[in-house]
């Protein structure tokens, strides 16, 4: 596109016809002729008009023709242009926002997972799509609680537990054979020390400590600061929640084999869209990946709505939604912006006050 903006290449009347398509498309799932088209048009354009400006919107690159005496159909390029500038998001009836808002009711009794898993089954309710949700970020997360649990001569078992009822566990190596009332009294050191504080800030500190003139340090304190940094040296690997698999196996836009596979294989390997949702961490607002703008070739027949949600000074994770390039976008937008809000307001509230 150079640094030309994408839809600057088309008039008004092009950018009527392309919409036009566009929503019939969604609606119907069938390509659109001239003479359909014609008629369902705000303002009157002959057939033969329309054709020619079909004919000059498939060598833009907005159309393709599956078969050469049939109507035409949105491409990739098509939806990107209907979402950045033809498209006006509806706005949401009052009884799906107060679907969405039966999470705020949880925010305040409910462990995270359960919020978290709420609003993937909402979203899934919603959309008729695939929903996921990736955990509040384990680095910003405020510790509750630690633990250290003697298993064997020389492991232990670290149980961590922030503030959002997020529980991560670990075994740790012991450079000696020390006995349960010491790992007592090491949990009890770092939990004075560090409750309430976000686990890189805690890692910072101990890293910290650590540099610092170690013959100032008892014992204790010295294997507190030892055990604490392999304790908060946990897999940072965020936790996703995903419901609606096979509403999109359902799906009569996914008839073809090779397609289907391609969708299995990325939900049996999280990692791929894991990856995908990563890229949403440092943008603002709802992100749209359509059809070939996923980086992952498994999602190249989808898009992939998806919004942050956080607190006041940070973004916590990330929800998303994953259906056909010809999903409704007037729905499914609002719909997430607004899940991401309300989970916003919830998981606050429950966590981070």
């Amino acid at each position: 596109m150079g640094t030309r903006k994408q839809g600057q290449d088309i008039d008004e009347r092009m950018q009527m016809v392309l919409r036009g398509i566009v929503d019939s498309y969604i609606e119907n799932s069938e390509p659109v002729g001239s003479r359909t088209l014609s008629k369902q048009l705000e303002v009157q354009f002959s057939p033969a008009t329309i054709r020619n400006i079909m004919s000059d919107l498939s060598e833009m690159g907005y159309l393709m023709q599956p078969h050469t005496s049939g109507g035409r159909i949105p491409t990739d390029k098509a939806y990107r242009l209907y979402v950045d500038s033809l498209v006006v998001a509806n706005q949401l009836p009052n009884s799906i926002q107060s679907h969405i808002a039966e999470l705020s009711k949880l925010g305040t009794t409910a462990p995270v997972e359960v919020l978290l898993q709420n609003t993937t089954r909402i979203l899934a309710g919603l959309t008729k799509f695939v929903c996921l949700v990736t955990a509040p970020k384990t680095e910003v997360s405020l510790l509750q609680r630690i633990e250290f649990i003697k298993v064997s001569a020389r492991k232990v078992l670290v149980i961590l537990v922030t503030k959002s009822g997020v529980v991560r566990n670990k075994i740790i190596d012991t450079p000696e054979d020390f006995p349960q009332d010491f790992f007592n009294t090491i949990s009890a050191f770092l939990n004075d020390q560090f409750q309430n504080r976000s686990l890189q800030q805690i890692r910072e500190e101990i890293l910290r400590s650590m540099v610092e003139d170690k013959e100032r340090y008892d014992q204790l304190l010295a294997q507190a600061v030892r055990l604490g940094k392999k304790a908060f040296e946990l897999d940072e690997r965020e936790e996703m929640y995903m419901e609606g698999q096979f509403n999109l196996l359902k799906n009569e836009r996914f008839q073809s084999t090779e397609v289907v596979q391609h969708l299995m294989d990325a939900f049996e390997h999280k990692s791929m869209i894991m990856d995908v949702l990563d890229h949403t961490v440092r943008a603002e607002g709802v992100q749209l990946y359509i059809g070939v703008e996923n980086e992952s070739e498994n999602l190249r027949d989808c898009t992939l709505v998806a919004a942050n949600y956080r607190n006041e000074n940070n973004v916590l994770g990330t929800i998303g939604v994953i259906g056909p390039t010809s999903m409704n976008y007037q729905h499914i937008i609002p719909v997430v912006d607004y899940t991401a809000k309300i989970l916003s307001q919830a998981i606050s509230e429950q966590a981070y006050d």
